[in-house]
């Protein structure tokens, strides 16, 4: 190279770091905000580390850099320079803000203080209501989230979520009707919004309105959004408009793809296939609840059920599955009844009258008035016999009416 285009090459680059030296940090700031928006996270940084070798006080730099930062998992670095943004500028609403969503990102209870400074300078700060609600109902502060998402709307806020997570707070609260209209108001934006969906097929089905939940549980499926509960709600459902087939499928798909372990998904599988007669499908879920938990009440009760339509041969296991239930459940008056009846009918006549007396304890009903009036015939208690036929017959049984006018005349 000549001398003279050295010298026009040096005199170049001397006039381009005087020119680069020369700007101010807002520059190098104004380049990273550019960055930060493409999410160029990396190359932003260097130009707000630029920014702040130019003015170490430059509070926006130290703001943005630490939202890039959050952005590639530097947390801990993050979280140093929101702080030294708020302490160079202690009004600073952005680095509240973005602090927040940081410590809303990891779960840190800090956020509410953080959304509940950017709300106190910016109070129209529409976002901020609704990620404050979001970490009160994460926290499952009800009221306090409700409040937010209230207010969020008050304010036009534009994110569906508010009005989905308003309407799983309401239904929570049992107000259903205006939990319905949320939903609606979310479907109605996004109409394959499958939580959503999910949300009111459950209102639906507790209003049994059947069809209306089916369609939206099946739209769940059609969205992919394959979870547990969708089966298992859909499940209900068919169980609830008598299709044990298709909730048979639902229960097969709970217990053998999700390989479930909730004992209550079992329970519903045994209860269809006993409603179809189907026995030994039955008590084979029986048994697999109580290997799963060997105090369940409930298999044990539908267990002896299943072996008391068996038959005469299976009538001791009955027994025992219904006394075990009164040992785990004292106040469950079908097992109570189950024995009752069971015990009458095996001529242990004695332990009869104990049980229905318990029946008669928890629940005054004519039945059980007059199956203990036959056990007290049999004993030849013909005064207590004839006591609870009266009984029996003036709360309306007709069998009790007519042995009344046959046994205690």
């Amino acid at each position: 190279m000549h001398g003279h285009a050295r010298f026009l090459l040096s005199a170049f680059l001397i006039s381009f770091n005087f020119i680069l030296n020369a700007q101010p940090a807002y520059v190098f700031h104004d380049k990273g905000v550019e960055k930060l928006d493409a999410k160029n996270y990396v190359e932003a940084i260097k130009d707000f580390d630029l920014a702040l070798q130019k003015d170490k006080n430059h509070a926006p730099s130290y703001c943005d850099k630490a939202r890039a930062e959050a952005e590639i998992g530097k947390k801990e670095e993050a979280l140093k320079n929101f702080e030294q943004a708020i302490k160079l500028k202690s009004d600073y609403t952005e680095a509240y803000y973005y602090r927040a969503l940081l410590y809303y990102k990891i779960k840190d209870d800090k956020a509410i203080d953080d959304f509940s400074k950017t709300i106190q300078l910016s109070p129209k700060n529409v976002d901020a209501y609704l990620k404050r609600g979001m970490c009160y109902f994460a926290k499952k502060q009800e009221q306090d989230a409700l409040k937010d998402f209230n207010k969020a709307i008050e304010l036009k806020c534009n994110n569906i979520d508010v009005y989905y997570l308003r309407g799983k707070l309401l239904a929570q609260k049992g107000n259903t009707s205006d939990a319905l209209l949320d939903f609606n108001e979310v479907i109605k934006n996004n109409p394959t919004h499958s939580e959503a969906l999910l949300q009111r097929g459950k209102i639906y089905l507790t209003q049994k309105k059947f069809e209306a939940a089916l369609k939206d549980l099946n739209a769940c499926v059609a969205n992919r959004l394959s979870t547990e509960e969708i089966y298992a709600t859909r499940a209900a459902c068919y169980m609830q408009m008598g299709k044990l087939d298709d909730a048979l499928k639902d229960y097969a798909t709970l217990i053998d793809i999700f390989k479930t372990r909730d004992i209550e998904v079992y329970f519903m599988r045994a209860n269809a296939n006993f409603k179809k007669n189907d026995l030994a499908a039955a008590l084979k879920d029986c048994n697999k609840m109580l290997a799963l938990n060997r105090e369940s009440a409930a298999a044990y009760l539908l267990r002896g059920k299943i072996y008391l339509q068996q038959g005469k041969s299976k009538y001791t296991p009955a027994m025992n599955d219904f006394k075990k239930v009164c040992e785990l459940e004292p106040k469950n008056l079908e097992a109570w009844s189950k024995r009752g009846d069971l015990l009458f009918k095996t001529a242990k006549y004695n332990e009869a009258i104990e049980a229905l007396n318990t029946c008669i304890e928890l629940k005054s009903d004519a039945e059980f008035y007059y199956t203990r009036s036959k056990c007290y015939y049999k004993t030849n208690n013909k005064k207590a016999c004839c006591a609870d036929l009266q009984k029996a017959s003036d709360m309306g049984n007709r069998e009790a009416k007519k042995d009344l006018g046959v046994v205690c005349i």
